[in-house]
């Protein structure tokens, strides 16, 4: 969307419905299961405005019941398939609470893709993978609490020496604003960022290299774009 959708606030639906971008299955691209199948549900509209976004989650006028969903689910996930992946978007701007507790009911592996401001509560389980992409300064302490993944988009040039995290703004494309840290003990990935221009593309990856060598995070590549993959 690279800063040009609207900013939608989060609105909770008792019955569970949802607007829904697409429903699709592929490999998932980036961070702890990166290559593993997975059915996607990327969910519509998000409360902030990143002016590098790549990804379009407007465009859509689906607002499936969650029955509807389900079954959206059931037809594009192969029987070898058990990681459903909830994104957006900002999927904790919406109530995702009864898909994420009837997918685990059903046995799936729930991961769950959120930049970290908003929160709907949710059960503690097992099979549920929070993977949080700061975007702020300051994120949801019951996000802080619960996601076991911390994922950071890395332009080279804007992290901070100390600890090689982002310094920059993703609201304002040349201001500062140092985006929220993980508590200790979380496992941290970091992604080149996609600037959309080759030279840059590269000095991006070969800093992310340098970050995850000198403080031991993971580095994690965009592999479905290598791949042309969705």
């Amino acid at each position: 969307m690279r800063g040009q959708n609207p900013v939608r606030q989060q609105q909770l639906n008792a019955d569970g419905s949802l607007w829904v971008q697409s429903v699709f299955y592929t490999l998932q691209g980036e961070g702890p299961f990166t290559g593993q199948p997975a059915v996607f549900v990327r969910l519509a509209g998000c409360n902030l405005k990143c002016f590098w976004c790549d990804t379009d989650f407007e465009s859509s006028q689906w607002k499936p019941s969650l029955n509807q969903l389900l079954d959206k689910i059931q037809e594009e996930k192969p029987p070898c398939c058990k990681l459903i992946v909830i994104t957006g978007g900002e999927p904790f701007r919406q109530n995702i609470a009864p898909l994420v507790a009837s997918l685990l009911q059903a046995g799936l592996n729930v991961q769950l893709e959120t930049n970290g401001t908003l929160w709907v509560e949710l059960p503690k389980h097992p099979n549920l993978a929070i993977v949080c992409s700061p975007k702020t300064p300051a994120i949801h302490p019951k996000v802080a609490e619960r996601s076991q993944y911390f994922k950071y988009v890395i332009k080279h040039g804007e992290t901070t020496e100390g600890d090689g995290l982002p310094n920059a703004c993703t609201q304002q494309d040349g201001a500062s604003a140092r985006v929220a840290r993980p508590p200790k003990g979380a496992r941290i990935f970091v992604v080149p960022q996609d600037s959309f221009d080759d030279k840059q593309n590269e000095l991006n990856r070969k800093h992310c290299v340098r970050l995850a060598k000198q403080f031991g995070y993971t580095l994690t590549l965009q592999t479905h774009k290598l791949l042309g993959i969705e």
